[in-house]
């Protein structure tokens, strides 16, 4: 299923049935695309917005020698 990265619109609360009615957060979040969600995009409660770039992944690249300790590296 897709998602949406949506925030409230200026002066408007936004539940979220997918986390018990809790209010969405001012700064926004991801909801799923699906009616609920199409229908507060409609009615202007919400407003979609660009999703925040997702942080690279962190990768080790440390490789112990053979036969080396671990605290002499």
């Amino acid at each position: 299923m897709t998602r949406l990265h949506v925030k409230p619109a200026e002066g408007r609360a936004a539940p979220d049935p997918g986390n018990n009615y809790a209010l969405l957060p001012a700064e926004g979040g991801f909801v799923p695309d699906n009616a609920y969600w199409q229908r507060r995009l409609k009615d202007q409660d919400v407003i979609k917005i660009e999703a925040p770039e997702e942080p690279a992944p962190v990768v080790a690249t440390t490789k112990a020698t053979r036969g080396a300790k671990a605290n002499e590296l």
